[in-house]
């Protein structure tokens, strides 16, 4: 991967010297986790908290008072499904605590699961309800000659083919640089052709004109090697949602093809819809 984690994911930073704290961030890590290891995540607490209670039921063997029905379930087993129904409130009557202890244990449970489910919930809709984009970028750049001058291409699409409407497009080299004798990670915009797009609902192609004042001039020019990375993002307000999403992708030195463009994509069936053919969305081709 060129782009040293910014491509398609957050950036990898370790961080060192900086105390660390149990528990500190957790709803941004949860939030970064993906669904199955959510979901996942979720599961494991729930098991782990009623095994836990069972336990404690378990230090009072007559504490819990038990049915016929039950009588052939193991103590432990009959205890963590009496947590799941406690916690879950759901009280089948086949179990019931007797004595003083259990009850404060039951207490203690069902306020803690309801903190629990309430905070499972509030993640859970945290996490579906934050707006997402779904915007392509292709895997490479190409750089090629356009009216005499060198420039830089690439390609983007809204995969859902919704209106992201105001959408804006930035382009930035990041490399390193002496500034004063003291070596720098900088961040320098690369003007586009055209940074914003009224209505971006199928491809956008972003052009860069590498002329004489462009920071990539040098490069273009004779092929020099240059430890760079070139980050793109586009956002935008998406129709359904009303909120701003947002895509990013970042490109290394390897990841550009000098000469060609990229294949055309668009075209029209016969009942007038517009196709977009993401068979080839990365393909370049001479001409």
């Amino acid at each position: 991967m060129a782009s040293q984690g910014l491509r398609g994911r957050a950036m990898v930073v370790r961080p060192l010297g900086l105390p660390r704290r149990f528990g500190e961030d957790s709803f941004h890590r949860i939030m970064q986790l993906s669904w199955p290891r959510m979901v996942g995540l979720f599961t494991l607490v729930f098991l782990a908290f009623n095994l836990l209670f069972a336990g404690l039921y378990r230090l009072d063997q007559d504490g819990l008072v038990v049915t016929r029905d039950m009588g052939g379930v193991a103590p432990f087993w009959r205890d963590f499904f009496f947590s799941v129904h406690t916690v879950a409130t759901i009280g089948y009557g086949n179990v019931y605590p007797a004595s003083a202890y259990a009850n404060v244990v039951v207490v203690a449970e069902i306020t803690l699961g309801i903190v629990y489910f309430a905070l499972a919930t509030g993640i859970a809709f945290a996490r579906f309800s934050r707006p997402t984009a779904r915007i392509l970028f292709s895997r490479v750049l190409v750089l090629r000659e356009m009216d005499g001058v060198p420039t830089l291409m690439l390609r983007a699409a809204n995969q859902r083919h919704n209106m992201i409407y105001s959408a804006e497009a930035r382009l930035c080299l990041l490399v390193d640089s002496e500034v004063g004798g003291i070596r720098l990670r900088r961040f320098v915009d690369l003007p586009l052709a055209r940074s914003s797009n009224p209505t971006f609902a199928l491809t956008w192609t972003l052009l860069h004109a590498i002329d004489a004042e462009s920071p990539l001039a040098a490069w273009a020019r004779d092929g020099a090697a240059m430890d760079i990375e070139i980050v793109v993002i586009v956002s935008g307000v998406d129709e359904v949602s009303g909120q701003v999403i947002h895509g990013r992708w970042a490109y290394g030195p390897g990841d550009v093809r000098r000469g060609g463009r990229f294949a055309d994509i668009l075209g029209l069936d016969a009942d007038g819809a517009r196709t977009v053919d993401y068979g080839r969305f990365h393909e370049v081709v001479d001409g």
